[in-house]
């Protein structure tokens, strides 16, 4: 057939019949010699004939598809010439496998298509229990800044129900922008902004785990106010604290005790003086309603003048009180505003 079609088109035996060239950023092929096609005649030329380097892989992507991996070829343009974007036809030996699609390819560019469904293998994802350790802790100014490593792991269970050993490839979210970090992984066999792709090869019939385990750094930074007793109680109760700041911490909330004891004997004068001002309100509804002769009449006058007299002593003291409780106040909200550790 080869040597008749030759004869019909007038171009020999059927192979390669352009040449690739390359025009800056662009590409070309062009036809080595003349072809001459007969009147209402069409030919199907062959561009490039040539053997490329490639291997048969099995890509798993858990948000392609959950559980099976898809059969795919990675491959390297090794023919020297641009290759056309465009559909594949794929077949294994002499039998029909799938088809996919490809678009451009650079010579020596190297590209990974998927064609089908993987059967013979399934993956079973399962993440692992997440993990939070606080690592430091450190104060300026008032502002504590805890750093907590967070670490995030996942198992791929590989099951190859097949009779062929088969070459996975994962590919597991690229977290480079969240700040994740891979630690205890083996480095992967190539990674794109998306993705990484790890590379392990699973016997047949044989099952096998993958772990890949990232982990990142949290900060957060907290200002130490007049309010956040609790807060202070957490930072000391942290062994990452070190022992100069947990020190500092202690004498705030020595300083917020002193504040506490100005505040709690103002609350009490202030109590005083409404229980005071409440009674002096009955006693002089009982004198409007008393006949001056009667002898209860100056029992309630006099208690009226005992409590003008109390009255007037628990106002000053309320007076050096608010002063002092504003002292203290201040006092431990510079203090806080000046830990450091």
């Amino acid at each position: 057939m080869a040597k008749e079609l030759g004869q019909r088109i007038e171009v020999g035996t059927v192979g390669s019949s352009a040449t690739a060239g390359s025009l800056g950023d662009f590409f070309q092929y062009t036809i080595d010699h003349p072809v001459t096609l007969h009147r209402q005649k069409s030919a199907l030329l062959p561009i490039i004939g040539k053997d490329i380097e490639g291997t048969r892989v099995s890509i798993y992507n858990e948000s392609v598809q959950t559980k099976h991996p898809l059969l795919g070829l990675r491959f390297k343009n090794t023919s020297g010439a641009h290759l056309n974007q465009g559909p594949i036809t794929v077949f294994e030996g002499s039998t029909y496998a799938g088809d996919t699609r490809v678009l451009d390819v650079q010579p020596n560019e190297v590209r990974m298509v998927s064609y089908a469904i993987d059967l013979g293998t399934e993956v079973d994802p399962k993440a692992g229990v997440g993990k939070q350790q606080i690592t430091s802790v450190k104060a300026v100014k008032g502002i504590v800044t805890t750093v907590t490593k967070v670490t995030d792991e996942k198992t791929y269970r590989i099951v190859n129900r097949s009779q062929t050993d088969r070459t996975m490839m994962i590919e597991h979210p690229n977290r480079t922008r969240q700040q994740f970090k891979l630690v205890g992984t083996e480095k992967p066999f190539e990674d794109t902004p998306d993705v990484y792709r790890f590379r392990t090869t699973v016997k047949a019939t044989e099952t096998a785990n993958f772990t890949v385990k990232e982990e990142r750094d949290v900060v957060q930074s907290v200002t130490i106010t007049n309010g956040a007793e609790d807060q202070i109680r957490y930072f000391i109760s942290l062994s990452e604290s070190s022992p100069a700041l947990r020190a500092t911490l202690q004498q705030a909330l020595k300083v917020k005790g002193e504040w506490d004891v100005v505040r709690r004997e103002l609350t009490q004068v202030g109590a005083d003086l409404s229980r005071l001002n409440i009674d002096q309100d009955r006693i002089r509804k009982n004198l409007r309603e008393t006949p001056k002769e009667a002898e209860v009449y100056d029992t309630y006058l006099k208690k009226l003048a005992a409590q003008e007299k109390e009255i007037d002593k628990l106002t000053d003291q309320q007076k050096k009180l608010m002063a002092d409780e504003f002292k203290a106040k201040k006092k431990y909200e510079d203090f806080l505003a000046n830990i450091e550790g």
